[in-house]
């Protein structure tokens, strides 16, 4: 879930999520927002989409140099876009970044168990998952405090429900900083992960409550630090530490890819192929385009196919008809994904998917394609994977309802078009090392 102040006000995403096949929670009420259009999912060899690209009013065109890096849709929450500026609101995503790690605990809800224990439940687990999805560009240092602070007032007196406000919040915050008063340094952190004993709360298959904040000062430490960056964590989570892989992929700025309002649209947006879309799926890598935004692929290992009629102003972008080699997301090096834009919101992305690495017990392997939306908020699905076997189901084992794309890539011979778009997508083979060829044609 996440949580972030814009334009002076607090917006909530709630997150909502099935785990081992067992509802989180009940179905989110819906929000009164129309639901954005779906990419159409037609056949393997014959996949044809044929709504055009969106409107976006106000959004500037991507950099001439970097034609297929969309620019973020101003005012929208967590945008999919590459922003002009970086938001001094999320931590840096390349390098060190240092992460304090408390744990706390109430007088009804007493820690029954080491801090020592709470923390092994997540570490050396999460900076390992971020090493290998970021290619060892991201080294993330967690630094405990291995003794449980505990809260002034019962946790039922808190108001900790899902979807719990910014008042639950800052109140929480300015709690835990007259606890731990001076006994805990806060600065030079670019983030703070607070740990809840699991037996705060109710147990995490009937509903999740862990959060991330970021873009406000819920409190001010005794040595000056704003708390503008945090995750609350509870319960024992089925994702297991990967709670707190998306949670703080927050942190960094990426969007929840599910949908709050329909949740069981999920399964027709990027269903289990990220973790910020559902954090206990089979395939629990991040996207090629997240990896693009936070820095951990160059521009050299995403290619960049614009329309012909651009491509002689683009020099940039590769041209149409031109063919590609994409090595798998998991490992490092080599092309990774191949962007093809239409419009100045919308894109088309290819990349190719393996059972290695963070995607380890991935149900299928092959050239997975999505389409990205800046233009569409954090929560309402942004990404939408293309479902190259329409109306099958794949590895249940993993869920009672989310299971439709995990057969989701193309193979060999596959074809996905949008000829509305102008654009075609071709898998031409995979070779020894596990690798894929693909062309890429528009008009």
């Amino acid at each position: 879930m996440s949580r972030k102040r814009d334009s002076g006000q607090w917006r909530a995403r709630d997150g909502l999520g099935i785990r081992g096949g067992g509802l989180r929670a009940p179905w989110a009420a819906a929000l009164g927002s129309l639901l954005r259009p779906l990419l159409v999912v037609l056949l393997v060899f014959a996949a044809d989409g044929s709504a055009g690209p969106p409107v976006s009013a106000g959004l500037a065109a991507p950099p001439a140099f970097r034609p297929c890096a969309l620019r973020a849709a101003p005012g929208l929450q967590m945008s999919e876009g590459f922003p002009a500026v970086r938001s001094s609101d999320y931590a840096h995503s390349t390098g060190g970044v240092r992460a304090l790690v408390l744990f706390i605990d109430f007088s009804d809800a007493p820690a029954d168990e080491s801090p020592s224990a709470r923390y092994a439940e997540f570490f050396p687990a999460v900076q390992q998952w971020y090493a290998r999805a970021s290619y060892g560009r991201l080294h993330y240092h967690p630094v405990p405090v291995l003794r449980y602070f505990r809260m002034p007032r019962p946790f039922s007196s808190y108001g900790i429900e899902r979807g719990y406000g910014w008042p639950v919040h800052r109140a929480m915050m300015r709690d835990l900083v007259k606890v731990v008063g001076h006994a805990v340094d806060f600065r030079g952190y670019d983030m703070v992960n607070i740990i809840a004993t699991p037996n705060a709360g109710p147990p995490a298959d009937e509903t999740v409550v862990s959060v991330t904040w970021t873009g406000g000062n819920a409190a001010t430490t005794a040595d000056g630090t704003r708390l503008n960056r945090v995750s609350v964590i509870y319960g024992h989570d089925q994702a297991g530490y990967r709670v707190l892989v998306h949670e703080n992929g927050h942190l960094l700025g990426l969007p929840d890819l599910y949908s709050m309002s329909d949740f069981s649209r999920t399964d027709t947006l990027a269903g289990q192929w990220d973790s910020m879309s559902l954090d206990w799926g089979l395939q629990g890598d991040f996207f090629a385009w997240h990896k693009w935004r936070l820095g951990w692929l160059s521009d050299s290992q995403v290619g960049c196919v614009v329309g012909a009629a651009a491509v002689k102003q683009v020099k940039a972008a590769d041209p149409p008809g031109q063919i590609f080699h994409l090595a798998p997301l998991e490992t490092p090096g080599g092309r990774k994904a191949v962007v093809v834009p239409y419009g100045r919101a919308t894109a088309y992305v290819a990349e190719v998917r393996r059972p290695l690495g963070n995607d380890v017990q991935a149900c299928s392997q092959g050239v997975l394609i999505y389409r990205v939306r800046t233009d569409v908020e954090t929560g309402d699905g942004p990404i939408s994977v293309v479902n190259a076997h329409p109306s099958t189901q794949a590895c249940q084992f993993s869920s009672d309802s989310f299971n439709s794309l995990n057969r989701a890539p193309f193979g060999t011979g596959g074809r996905f078009t949008d000829s509305s778009a102008g654009i075609e997508i071709d898998v031409l083979g995979k070779d020894p090392e596990g690798g894929w060829t693909v062309q890429v044609k528009r008009r």
